[in-house]
């Protein structure tokens, strides 16, 4: 009481929010600018419109990217613009932050052509067959309705395919068992050879061979096998039935004496991915995010498909992160409609609870190796909770469903009164919270995000060469 009060101004405000975060990026937040290659901002804070002065709102790339962050809005909210916006600002303005989209709605190759049409970008785009023609990749991307027919938007996919940034995905078709599905079989024999204590023995000298292998090597069950461990578990299978007398004409004889028949399957699936050309498999994806690509746009529609290459890739990564105790570079994996992804698993079953718990562990384990993810979705009530509960940054928009704002206020901590507010949002206006990210943390803002259109128009027109 009695002490004197100050009115806050612009500056002070924009000291605030962005005085940490502007000097870690080395620029002046005073000389804003609506341009993505000369200004990191995400967009402007509206919490103060009175003021007439422009305040623009930065978030730490770093720490954004490394504790998972994500996109909450009703259709039409601007979602996918906003995640194009912020992965356009992230890679413009770091050094080696990379990227992977899981981009089932195939909306990205538009959001984000200027940076994928860049010489000095590394970059490729996956589909799901084989383009023969560019009006074929025209046809086979999502685009606002505005854009469905303009034309020029064939001059950036034709960059696209002239830098040879253009592939598809190559599913295998034979496929090569893992080291869990190994020791499932044996399992499996061993239920068979109960009341034949000879047998029984064969099969745990089998069993312990494989789980000392895994463990000399370094390996995990997920695993594919290798030819190395198929000559050395053949040898120890067949010495095995033959310690212990197993009858030539047993099963467990006939499943330990062709063991060695798994090469040859390894060996014409080697030899299939040499010749397929442009077609890349999980391992080739995983080998240009590891090398010198920094942006991956994975454009299949098919959830099967995609879902299986998305099991395959994150628990690849991860796996081979812990091995090498690696954080750098940081790797962000997006899922646009994210409830393909990370549906919740007890209303789930087969592939799509194997696929949510795989991203559920990604989420859990990702951070402290350098893998960070971002899920964007309208249907958050689908989601699997355990995953949202990973994210320490959040961008709501629009939910007009109060079970959607109650189940985000119940994980996020964030006040009903204040999410009530989203309601009155127009499309991209957003609620923004963080609990690492912010100059202020844990301390919610409204703030109305750059247009990623506005960079493509801007691109289209400096490309608008008719083709």
């Amino acid at each position: 009481m009695g002490s004197p009060a100050y009115i806050l101004n612009s500056e002070m405000i924009n000291r605030m929010y962005n005085q940490k975060i502007a000097e870690k990026l080395g620029i002046d937040p005073s000389q804003t600018i609506e341009d993505a290659k000369l200004d990191p901002r995400i967009g402007l804070i509206k919490m103060f419109q009175a003021s007439r002065t422009t305040i623009p709102i930065y978030v730490d790339f770093e720490k954004l990217v490394r504790y998972h962050f994500g996109v909450f809005a009703f259709t039409g909210g601007g979602k996918s613009n906003l995640v194009s916006n912020i992965l356009r600002r992230i890679l413009l303005h770091t050094k080696d932050t990379k990227f992977i989209i899981f981009d089932i709605s195939c909306e990205y190759v538009f959001l984000l052509l200027d940076i994928l049409a860049d010489p000095d970008v590394p970059a490729k785009v996956v589909l799901e067959r084989k383009i023969e023609s560019l009006e074929q990749f025209f046809n086979s991307i999502v685009k606002p309705r505005e854009y469905e027919n303009d034309e020029r938007i064939k001059t950036g996919l034709k960059k696209i395919m002239e830098q040879g940034k253009l592939a598809y995905y190559t599913m295998p078709r034979q496929k090569v068992p893992t080291y869990g599905e190994f020791l499932n079989e044996l399992k499996d024999q061993r239920k068979e050879a109960v009341g034949r204590p000879h047998y029984m023995n064969a099969v745990d000298k089998i069993h312990d061979a494989v789980l000392d292998y895994l463990e000399n090597k370094g390996l995990d069950e997920n695993q594919e096998v290798n030819e190395e461990f198929i000559k050395y578990i053949d040898e120890v299978a067949t010495s095995a039935v033959q310690q212990f007398k197993v009858s030539e004409r047993s099963g467990l004889y006939s499943w330990a004496t062709t063991r060695g028949m798994i090469i040859d399957r390894i060996k014409k699936m080697q030899e299939k991915e040499k010749k397929q050309g442009g077609g890349l498999t999980a391992k080739r994806i995983r080998e240009l995010l590891e090398d010198e690509d920094r942006l991956i746009c994975v454009s299949i529609s098919d959830p099967f498909i995609i879902k299986n290459l998305v099991m395959k890739l994150t628990q690849d990564m991860l796996l081979r992160r812990k091995r090498k105790f690696q954080v750098k570079p940081y790797i962000l994996m997006v899922f646009d409609e994210a409830q393909e992804f990370i549906p919740s698993v007890s209303s789930s079953s087969g592939i799509d609870a194997k696929c949510s718990r795989q991203v559920e562990t990604l989420l859990r384990q990702g951070r402290k190796y350098g893998l960070g993810v971002c899920v964007a979705t309208q249907r958050i009530a689908y989601l699997n909770t355990n995953a949202l509960q990973q994210l320490h940054t959040y961008f709501i928009g629009t939910l007009p469903r109060p079970y959607d704002r109650a189940l985000i206020s119940d994980t996020f901590m964030i006040d009903k009164s204040i999410l009530e507010k989203t309601l009155e949002f127009a499309p991209g206006e957003w609620l923004l919270s963080s609990y690492i990210a912010t100059g202020i943390e844990n301390v919610p803002i409204f703030i109305k995000a750059d247009n990623a259109e506005k960079e493509i128009e801007k691109f289209l027109k400096q490309n608008s060469t008719i083709v």
